[in-house]
C-alpha cells in the first residue's frame, strides 16, 4: 500500500510513474533487464524486506549495468532499520536510501534531481526528512530524521498503477469475495503504533503516534474500488485500527451511512486488548465478519519478555467475550521460538491455542527482523554478527538463529505439531474443509501448505535466483 500512496503524491507532483510488480508478471532478471532497457527510466526504487536484500541488490546492478546515469532508491521495513549498512552493502549500485515514510521527502528530493542530476548540493540532501546519503564532504553515509509530518488526508492509493484486474485470480475473487480473507483491496486507515513489542518493527517505519485518515475520505476511496473495480470486501491492513475506540467508531458509523454495502475484515492483527462488545457489534454492523488478534504466546513469563502488554487472562477472556457477543470471526496469530523461550512454554502456546474459540490459527516460527529488540540483542551478544546474515533465511518458515533451549529442527517439529493438533480437531477440520473446496485456488494453497509443513528443514537448500542469473 505504501508504494501506492507514495505513486500518487509523485504524480501530483507532476511525475510520470510507472509500477513493476515482478513475481506478479513472473518475470525474471532477464525479464527484469528488458523492462529497464526500453523504459528508459531517470529513477528506478526498490521496495525491500529485510528477506529481499540480495534480491534488491542484484536488481540495482542490473539498473546500474544498463544505464550508470540511472538513480537508484531503496526504500521499505529493511533500510529503513539499517539506513547505513544497507546504503554501504549493496555500493556502488544503490545511490540512496529511505528511512521511514517517503511522501513528504522524496516529491522534493526528485525536484532536485531534475535540476542538479547527480551533483545534488550536500547542503540540500541534508534537508530532504528520511533521506540517507553519502556525504562526500564528511566521508560518511547521513541519515536525516525521518519525516511524518504530512497530512494523511492529503492523499490516496493510485489504484490505478497496481492495475488490479490484471492479477491472477481477481474475477475469481470478486466471485467469492462474500468470504472472509479473499477480498483483494487492502485499506489503511490509521499510521503509528506506540506498543514497543520487541518482535515488531511497526514504530520505525510509521511513527509511535497514531495518526488517522478522515473516515469520510476512506469511503470516498471504498466507493471509487466498489464502483471502478467492483469491489465487494475489503480489508483494514492498520496495525492499530481499534486502538482509539472513539476513532473507529466513528468509522464504523460513516460505513453504514455510506450504505456501500460492503464486507470486511482485519487481516493484520488487532490487540486482543482494545475490543470491547459495542465497538465489536458495531463493527458487525457495518460489515466487519472477520478479525485477527495478534496473541503470540499463551505463557505468561513470554509475554512478558516480549512487552506485548497484555495477559494471558485478558486475551482468553476478550476471546470469549468476541465469541459471545458477535458472529465475527477469529484467528489467532501465534509465534513460537523466541530466544529464551523453552520447549514447555511453546507447548503452553499450543494448548492456549486450542483452548480459544478461533476459526483459524497461525504459528509463525520468529524471525529477527531488523529494527526489532529481537534484532538488537541477537547482535549484542554475538546471536547474530551483521555481515555474516544471510538475508534469505529471514521468512517466517525457516530457522535465522539459534535459541537457548530449543534446537532448529526441534523448532519445526513442534511448529509441525501446532498445526496439526489445532486443525486436526473434527469441528475446525470440517469448517476449513468446506470453505476450502469451494475455490481451487485455495485448495491448492492449502495443500502445499501442508506439503511444506511436512519436509521443512531449517533453511532452504536451493540455490536463489540471484545467484543462478548472477551474469544477467
Amino acid at each position: 500500500m505504501g508504494i501506492l500512496y507514495l505513486g500518487t503524491v509523485l504524480r501530483n507532483a507532476g511525475h510520470r510513474v510507472t509500477l513493476l510488480d515482478c513475481p506478479k508478471e513472473k518475470y525474471r532478471f532477464n525479464d527484469f533487464r528488458s523492462v529497464i532497457q526500453q523504459g528508459r527510466f531517470d529513477v528506478v526504487g526498490f521496495r525491500c524486506y529485510s528477506r529481499d536484500h540480495n534480491y534488491v541488490n542484484h536488481h540495482a546492478r542490473i539498473v546500474k549495468r544498463v544505464n550508470r546515469r540511472t538513480l537508484t532508491l531503496a526504500g521499505g521495513p529493511h533500510p529503513s532499520a539499517l539506513p547505513e549498512f544497507v546504503l554501504e552493502s549493496m555500493s556502488p549500485d544503490l545511490d540512496f536510501a529511505w528511512k521511514a515514510e517517503a511522501e513528504e521527502g522524496m516529491p522534493a528530493f526528485l525536484e532536485m534531481f531534475e535540476e542538479y542530476g547527480a551533483e545534488m548540493p550536500e547542503h540540500l540532501l541534508a534537508r530532504v526528512p528520511g533521506l540517507v546519503w553519502r556525504s562526500k564532504q564528511e566521508d560518511r553515509i547521513v541519515v536525516n530524521k525521518p519525516g511524518f509530518g504530512i497530512d494523511l488526508n492529503s492523499f490516496t492509493p493510485a489504484w490505478e498503477l497496481l492495475d488490479p484486474e490484471t492479477y491472477p485470480g481477481f474475477d475469481q475473487r470478486k466471485a467469492y469475495s462474500t468470504r472472509i480473507w479473499d477480498g483483494f483491496f487492502h485499506v489503511s486507515t490509521t499510521r503509528g503504533c506506540p506498543y514497543p513489542c520487541t518482535y515488531c518493527n511497526a514504530p520505525n517505519l510509521s511513527g509511535k503516534k497514531l495518526r488517522h485518515r478522515s473516515p469520510d475520505r476512506i469511503i470516498e476511496e471504498l466507493s471509487h474500488l466498489a464502483k471502478r473495480y467492483g469491489a465487494r470486501r475489503f480489508s483494514i491492513i492498520d496495525d492499530e485500527f481499534t486502538l482509539n475506540k472513539k476513532y473507529a467508531i466513528s468509522f464504523c458509523e460513516a460505513l453504514i451511512h455510506s450504505k456501500l454495502k460492503l464486507r470486511w475484515d482485519c487481516p493484520n492483527g488487532v490487540r486482543a486488548d482494545s475490543l470491547t462488545p459495542e465497538l465489536l457489534q458495531l463493527m458487525e454492523a457495518a460489515g466487519c465478519d472477520a478479525l485477527c488478534v495478534g496473541i503470540e504466546s499463551g505463557n505468561e513469563r513470554v509475554q512478558k519478555l516480549i512487552k506485548k502488554r497484555v495477559t494471558v487472562d485478558t486475551i482468553r477472556q476478550r476471546a470469549a467475550m468476541i465469541a459471545g457477543c458477535s458472529n465475527i470471526r477469529i484467528t489467532g496469530y501465534f509465534m513460537i521460538g523466541f530466544l529464551d523461550e523453552t520447549e514447555e512454554e511453546i507447548r503452553d502456546t499450543i494448548n492456549f491455542a486450542i483452548s480459544l474459540p478461533l476459526v483459524r490459527a497461525a504459528f509463525n516460527v520468529v524471525i529477527p527482523i531488523p529494527g526489532t529488540q529481537i534484532f538488537d540483542d541477537l547482535i549484542e551478544n554475538g546471536g547474530l554478527k551483521l555481515p555474516e546474515i544471510n538475508w534469505d533465511t529471514l521468512t517466517n518458515d525457516q530457522v535465522a538463529f539459534r535459541r537457548n533451549h530449543v534446537s532448529g529442527k526441534r523448532l519445526l517439529q513442534l511448529q509441525r505439531e501446532a498445526f496439526l493438533r489445532f486443525y486436526s480437531r473434527p469441528s475446525v477440520a470440517w469448517r476449513v474443509a468446506a470453505e476450502t473446496l469451494r475455490n481451487p485456488d485455495v485448495l491448492w494453497a492449502s495443500l502445499n501448505k501442508l506439503r511444506k509443513l511436512s519436509w521443512r528443514q531449517e533453511t532452504y537448500s536451493f540455490t536463489p535466483m540471484y545467484l543462478r542469473e548472477e551474469s544477467v
